[in-house]
């Protein structure tokens, strides 16, 4: 192995002073601006030919904006929502784990993440904050990519690729403190283990702190953090015309309660809870993956990618959320997802495709207890769930003229769902098995207006799996799937020497057979049918520009209009016209970044999220009287880095510069949700 013994001794030869001509003018060769490759649709396509509206943020621009992880992200993406801690966020309106609160045991969401293409649990999308440390590339898909994706990406698709291993030696480690208690260190790298056949790279990233949430109860921090992460990967070429990538990865994550309370005077108190248990959620996971690529001749080539996920998760909440009561819910989860993907793909002058198949199997064994002060309150709920999951699909792009592209695609996807459940509250027991189809096509034409100008029009259809109801306390009958059907008309242009850069994407989507829970009329039960319909209009338009080699501005919005068209509560009160519960309409954010003498880099965002619905207020017969809305804001970010040398550098963040005060989910009840307060931080790196 080239990197070895001599690594520390590198790392502190370079640390103490190559700061000469040289560097500068090695630097200054760098300056060369290379085309973006979207890969998450399967077939590579530049971003300015890649009609779905994508947003793509490469290694670079997580660096130069102090991205620690997808949160930061999702915080200036517009027509994405989230909140700080990612507990809830969604795409164009559409949480991510869907509208119908499928409970705590719940294996479909509405977007699918996926990390080196391991496709990621739906508890570790809303419990951890998914940290970008050695990423390569982050692509965010708004709107459906069921076609391509198959379950759970009815509303979306997340695609993030980390560092793959190089035969060039590798070096990079970090460490950062901030406030609230906020400290961490990274370390990646890697090399060449037998010279032009197998290479390897690991890293490995930890972090901590107090949060920013005290417990008045019982006087302690309230959501205290443990995040700590480990990749290790080889690159195996045994031939010229195969490459195997073999990923192993560990990911743990700790935290406690993340929300917040209303005071005496019904104001919020920010940053404080009241609670006589201390909550925590607890994620365990362990992927193994393997992608293989297998060259037939330059026009044919075979695709297959394994992987495998086991989560361990489990939970302490105070059910009540205060210190009067001492009533506790424990949870525990054990999953599993694999899955296995083979893909022909072909590439000519005139038409790119790719045709394959695809199997999942996902289980979920789950323990859920209560435990009150009042031992008749007393419960457990206990069962499991397997999915399988199996699909055809395809997708070909046929440029048939000078300019002209069409595309179409086509998904056969297979589902059954076959789940066990005990509850031991009102002896019931269900055993249900269902079984679901889906043929999800797409089709669309793109022109090319003139240079470096496209304009596309897109139709496909969305849809997410149908499932059985596991909450406690509810009947636990069966639900179908859900569709969406999704026009799109988009645009992409590059003007003066592709220094300037646009993208817009027009959009309307109709829903139906939505998923939606029902409280039964006189019983405790809650149900989940298919009896709601929604439609969704919106518009999405970025514009970046570089001034010079020095200065990079950028601006982007989004109108996203989601409102309900048949749509009743769990509590029998139809929002049938209403607008998407905690979905903003408006989204704007703009930035700039500054490079000074390659040395100095300057970066800030300003972002506007407008306000949201968080609740309806109706009356006595069901209809909508009122509601209570969330806060909209204005959050200012900076960040800076100073490279000391060739090697080193330092950098500092600071997150809502102006410590904003605001509300994200304004329920009636003692309990609610803020966002996070000024949070700043340094940060100390070396890159051999």
């Amino acid at each position: 192995m080239n990197f070895k013994k001599n690594t520390i001794a590198l790392a502190v030869g370079s640390a103490i002073g190559l700061s000469n001509g040289a560097w500068a003018a090695e630097e200054a060769a760098k300056m060369e601006i290379a085309p973006i490759t979207v890969t998450g649709e399967k077939i590579d396509r530049t971003l300015e030919k890649t009609q779905s509206s994508v947003v793509v943020v490469t290694d670079k621009n997580l660096r130069e904006h102090g991205d620690k992880d997808l949160v930061d992200v999702f915080a200036r993406t517009p027509g994405v929502y989230s909140q700080a801690g990612n507990e809830n966020w969604g795409i164009r309106g559409v949480p991510v784990s869907g509208f119908d609160d499928q409970g705590p045991a719940t294996l479909n969401g509405a977007v699918s993440v996926y990390v080196d293409g391991a496709v990621q649990p739906n508890r570790a999308l809303t419990l951890s904050p998914v940290p970008l440390w050695d990423a390569e590339q982050v692509e965010v898909f708004l709107g459906p990519q069921s076609t391509t994706q198959g379950r759970n990406s009815l509303a979306g698709a997340v695609v993030i690729r980390t560092k793959n291993p190089t035969f060039e030696p590798s070096f990079s480690a970090q460490t950062n403190v901030g406030n609230y208690g906020e400290h961490g260190a990274a370390v990646a790298g890697g090399g060449a283990i037998v010279d032009d056949k197998i290479a390897g790279r690991i890293a490995v990233d930890y972090g901590e702190g107090d949060g920013y949430i005290r417990n008045t109860a019982l006087n302690e921090d309230a959501n205290p953090r443990r995040t700590s992460n480990v990749r290790g990967k080889l690159l195996i070429l045994p031939n010229d015309d195969t490459d195997v990538l073999l990923t192993y990865a560990h990911n743990e994550h700790r935290q406690g309660d993340r929300s917040t309370m209303r005071g005496a005077d019904g104001k919020p108190s920010y940053y404080d809870i009241s609670s006589n248990t201390e909550a925590f959620d607890n994620l365990k996971q362990d992927t193994l993956s393997a992608k293989v690529d297998y060259r037939l001749n330059d026009a044919w080539s075979l695709t297959s990618m394994t992987a495998n996920t086991h989560t361990d998760y489990s939970n302490r909440l105070d059910s009540d959320q205060t210190a009067l009561s001492n009533d506790v819910i424990l949870r525990k989860h054990d999953g599993d997802l694999f899955s296995q993907e083979l893909r022909l793909n072909y590439a000519s002058d005139t038409v790119k495709s790719f045709v394959g198949a695809y199997y999942g199997h996902s289980t979920n064994d789950f323990l859920d207890r209560l435990l009150a002060t009042d031992p008749v309150d007393n419960g457990t709920v206990k069962g499991n769930t397997t999915i399988e999951n199996k699909a055809l699909f395809g997708e070909i792009n046929w440029t048939f003229a000078p300019r002209w592209t069409l595309i179409t695609g086509l998904r056969y996807d297979h589902e059954t769902n076959d789940t066990d459940i005990e509850q031991d509250t009102f002896s019931t027991s269900e055993q249900v098995k269902k079984s679901f189809d889906a043929v999800l096509p797409k089709l669309g034409i793109d022109y090319e207006l003139a240079t470096d100008q496209y304009l596309g029009f897109m139709v496909q259809k969305g849809y997410r799996g149908g499932g059985v109801n596991v909450r406690a306390g509810s009947g636990h009958q069966a639900y179908d799937p859900e569709y969406t059907t999704n026009y799109e008309l988009s645009y992409r242009g590059s003007f003066f020497d592709k220094t300037l850069r646009t993208r817009a994407n027009l959009y309307y989507t109709d829903w139906k057979d939505q998923q939606v829970s029902v409280r039964q009329t006189g019983s405790r039960f809650i149900e989940v049918f298919n009896a709601g319909r929604s439609d969704i209009k919106g518009l999405e338009v970025s514009v970046e520009k570089d001034v010079s080699e020095q200065v990079t501005l950028t601006a982007s919005g989004a109108v996203t209009d989601g409102k309900y068209k048949d749509f009743v509560t769990g509590r029998g009160q139809d929002m049938s016209g209403e607008s998407f519960l905690s979905s903003p309409k408006y989204k704007v954010s703009v930035g700039g970044v500054y490079r000074f003498d390659d040395r100095l880099i300057f970066g800030t965002d300003v972002v506007y999220q407008s306000t949201a619905p968080s609740e309806y207020e109706f009356d006595a017969s069901g209809k909508v009287t009122g509601e209570r809305r969330s806060d909209n804001y204005v959050l200012v970010n900076f960040n800076t880095e100073y490279k000391v040398t060739k090697n080193v550098a330092v950098s500092a963040y600071v997150k809502n510069a102006f410590d904003k005060e605001y509300v994200t989910n304004n329920r009636s009840d003692d309990i609610i949700d803020v966002g996070a307060p000024r949070t700043v931080g340094m940060v100390l790196r070396y890159d051999m």
